[in-house]
């Protein structure tokens, strides 16, 4: 739709969200750099949960990080605190930050800092374990898991630091423009992202000053790792939507995720306010030995790359992703074509070989779903509804329409 058939807030809106600019500036522990963290706080994805009523899922993902952060020693201890008080939880979109799958963030967490050139705004994502075998963000905390966690932080972040300050940062915007063009949507599909962040690093990474085997080391992890860079991709998205979060009257999306049992949503012109419905579960293509009554309910932050107009919106842009989540060619080509008649807007740099070098939609806009019944789908990993089981498979899901007539309802009693 043409900016002229805009309302004023939504096209505020929608000119800050285009105005960012992300930068891969530094990797730090989290207690460093996230607005509002605390020692005894572990943020976790969206919408804000306690304890009490977070499923089986979402537990997992606890347990492992209070394990890891030393907040507790087993995980029976860590459960018993957890049901105490005596550690708290919060929403990581709430802190300037992104928790993809059933990650979470503590106090000594390694952060990718996202940074927009322009403005000096920033925004948070845990450096990416990847989603192959055993790991902290699928809700699983074995030793083996605990350990990698280990090295990642006491190693592998400060390398990727000392690179990128040796580097003076990653353009991260145009990384992204140009991993597009080779066949990522940069949710799911991270392949070329992660090769070009890689290349970026090698020449810091070499000069770090680490033993020859640690060295080796982290070259096999980011080599090795085709989600290394969501992480920088999802924090972009994070950074984005807080730039245009706060204009009155507006409907634009600002935060998206799904905890395990809700989704929910919160808007520009409700800041701080999270809409939230039961989470769908997904549905997709199953690992061998599992099948649809395995899965839990969506969870996961990168939900909010799809309403960035990123991510399953642009599952067109990724054929090799197709397979992977159970679409053909035409079901890609409709989402995106979907998510035009949701947007605000398009991304002048961001655009799809296969689709004529078409723009991503930018923006969704609640009311627009609403009217239309379109929801944005979104391209997950797909976990085990059980404590700490893991990933079974990949597939598509969609926030709940009540979470947009929700926040259309509160928007039309604000203007009342």
């Amino acid at each position: 739709m043409p900016a002229a058939a805009l309302s004023a807030p939504d096209a505020v809106a929608l000119e800050r969200l285009l105005a960012v600019r992300p930068r891969l500036v530094a990797v730090r522990p989290a207690g460093e750099v996230v607005p509002g963290l605390e020692r005894d706080l572990i943020l976790h994805a969206a919408p804000p949960q306690p304890w009490a009523e977070m499923s089986e899922l979402l537990r997992g993902g606890m347990i492992g990080a209070a394990l890891n952060e030393g907040l507790a020693a087993t995980p029976e201890e860590a459960a018993r605190k957890a049901a105490a008080g005596e550690i708290r939880f919060a929403a990581a979109q709430d802190h300037a930050s992104m928790a993809g799958g059933v990650g979470s963030i503590t106090w000594s967490t390694p952060m990718m800092v996202i940074e927009d050139a322009a403005s000096g705004r920033r925004a948070f994502h845990p450096v990416m374990e990847g989603l192959t075998g055993k790991a902290l963000v699928l809700g699983m905390f074995e030793p083996e898991v605990l350990e990698r966690l280990r090295w990642m932080r006491e190693v592998l972040a400060p390398a990727l630091e000392s690179s990128l300050q040796r580097i003076g940062g990653i353009d991260a915007h145009a990384l992204m423009i140009e991993a597009l063009r080779r066949g990522d949507e940069l949710h799911n599909r991270n392949a070329a992202a992660s090769s070009l962040a890689a290349e970026l690093l090698a020449p810091g990474l070499a000069k770090a000053g680490l033993a020859a085997a640690e060295i080796e080391r982290v070259f096999a992890f980011v080599r090795t790792n085709p989600q290394f860079f969501v992480a920088v991709s999802l924090a972009a998205s994070r950074l984005a939507c807080d730039a245009a979060d706060g204009v009155p009257g507006s409907g634009l999306v600002t935060a998206c995720g799904a905890n395990g049992t809700d989704t929910g949503i919160r808007v520009s012109g409700l800041p701080g306010r999270w809409f939230a419905a039961p989470a769908e579960v997904p549905e997709g293509v199953f690992f061998p030995g599992f099948s649809a009554a395995d899965a839990g309910r969506g969870c996961g932050d990168s939900l909010l790359i799809e309403c960035y107009g990123l991510g399953g919106t642009l599952l067109a842009a990724a054929p090799a992703l197709w397979p992977v989540v159970g679409v053909d060619e035409a079901r890609a080509r409709q989402i995106y074509a979907d998510a035009q008649q949701i947007a605000l807007g398009e991304h002048a740099d961001y655009r799809v070989p296969l689709l004529g070098g078409a723009a991503a939609p930018a923006g969704v806009d609640v009311r627009r779903v609403v009217a239309t019944g379109l929801r944005p789908v979104i391209d997950i990993v797909l976990v085990h509804r059980e404590l700490g089981r893991g990933a079974v498979g990949f597939g598509l899901t969609s926030p709940p329409l009540a979470c947009f007539q929700q926040a259309v309802a509160a928007l039309d009693a604000a203007a009342a």
